[in-house]
């Protein structure tokens, strides 16, 4: 049974969890003052997922505590490409606005390590107490070259909802994995009014088609050589291309069945493949956690979909990890005061604040067994398993031109153009090192 946690109005929760961690949340002092720099620390993130406004809590409250270290966060709207190259900017000091922290997209680290744009964290200061608080996958998202560059505001996975209502029988409690052949039995007969299609992801062009096709290319390659055979490439996917056109044809739907993927998720993002699920278009969709908590805003607000009518459950295949790392400008004049902040900020107390408050899914082991994410989370065990079977992306300072040449291959697969073995895996080696290739 879902808690009616789920169904309060979000501002209850900010009230009382802001003001507990306000009177009891401490963090241990990892690094020295700077000596008092004067200005706001400031930090610069991509818009947060939602109305919730839990970043922002975290920086009042750090506020606070810390009147003489203030900071604030410096928006930028935008998908993740669009991010990426805002902070790019940020980082060389090219805006108006002087940067201090970035909050990066954990596929950044790589570049921004390599490149220069952020600061490596002291070796004498590393937080290992913090650290060893930390899931494994989203700690490795912090390391580039084994150097530490980096610690979670959040971490994300991908995961499946299901609408229970729509689904031909109820699955089991805790719900297991559906498969992709679940995905097939729920084709809709053709002319149906609702649910229109059986699935939906995000294939408009940019990341998330990159992260859809990730994931499509790890579940095939697993249901084709079992667990033994699907261990990660070097390159982070397989270069088989049976296995690319099987991916293909999962994505956009396979021939003989025109009613399993969504014809309109070739524009869609996250928001709107939401969107779609709410209004019962589709039975299944591929998304983050942060929908969940969308999702029952949305029923509150307008009665289309109860909290118990939605299923979480990990995806067919191994899920690619998301999320956001929080790193300090090169050259900031107050580097150790942004450690500080940063360390206040993936703390476990402020990781439950961003789950419980936000719907992030918390970087920290001990959140999930916290009773009250429990209670207002019943997907929290879902989330975890998620997280500790997860992926990351390729680390590689030239990541946005190898996702790019995902997403190019994938085209011209789709139209029928698929390359030979020994190209497929040169052009993801070419991207991979940051060759451009003429056309």
């Amino acid at each position: 049974m879902i808690s009616e946690v789920t169904r309060r109005p979000w501002v209850v929760l900010v009230l009382g969890l802001a003001t507990g961690l306000a009177l009891g949340l401490t963090v241990p002092v990892l690094v020295r003052p700077s000596g008092g720099t004067p200005g706001d620390l400031v930090i610069v993130s991509g818009d947060e997922d939602g109305t919730a406004g839990s970043r922002q809590i975290l920086i009042d409250l750090w506020n606070q505590q810390h009147p003489d270290k203030r900071a604030r966060i410096e928006p930028i709207s935008g998908g993740a490409d669009e991010e990426h190259s805002a902070m790019e900017r940020y980082a060389k000091g090219e805006e108006a606005v002087k940067a201090d922290i970035l909050n990066l997209d954990m596929t950044s680290i790589a570049e921004f390590a390599a490149f220069g744009y952020i600061a490596e964290w002291p070796a004498d200061r590393t937080p290992g107490r913090l650290l060893g608080e930390l899931l494994e996958k989203p700690r490795a998202s912090c390391y580039y070259k084994n150097r530490l560059w980096a610690l979670p505001f959040n971490t994300d996975v991908g995961v499946m909802f299901a609408r229970r209502s729509l689904l031909k029988s109820a699955p089991p409690i805790p719900p297991l994995a559906f498969t992709w052949n679940d995905v097939l039995d729920h084709e809709p007969p053709d002319k149906s009014a609702t649910p229109e299609w059986a699935y939906a992801g995000q294939l408009d062009a940019y990341e998330g088609l990159t992260v859809n096709a990730v994931e499509a290319l790890w579940a095939v390659q697993q249901e084709i050589g079992g667990p033994a055979a699907s261990a990660p490439s070097p390159l982070g996917v397989p270069t088989d291309p049976a296995i690319w056109t099987a991916a293909v044809n999962r994505l956009y739907g396979p021939a003989g069945k025109p009613r399993v993927v969504d014809t309109d998720s070739t524009s869609y993002r996250e928001e709107t493949t939401t969107a779609q699920f709410l209004n019962s278009r589709i039975v299944f969709m591929r998304n983050w956690p942060t929908a969940f908590r969308t999702l029952v805003e949305a029923s509150d607000q307008q009665v289309t979909v109860a909290a118990a009518d939605i299923v979480m459950t990990p995806l067919p295949g191994p899920a690619v990890l998301g999320g956001q790392n929080l790193a300090v400008v090169a050259g900031s004049p107050r580097g150790d005061d942004a450690r500080e902040l940063i360390a206040f900020l993936a703390s476990e107390a402020s990781q439950r604040l961003l789950m419980q408050v936000g719907g992030f899914a918390a970087a920290t082991a001990a959140t999930y067994d916290r009773p009250e994410i429990k209670a207002a989370h019943p997907y929290a065990p879902t989330i975890r398993s998620a997280l500790e079977d997860s992926r990351q992306r390729l680390q590689t300072p030239y990541y946005p031109l190898f996702s790019q040449e995902i997403r190019t291959i994938i085209g011209e697969i789709r139209a029928g153009a698929v390359p030979a073995a020994a190209d497929l895996e040169q052009r993801l080696t070419d991207a991979a090192a940051g060759k451009l290739r003429r056309r």
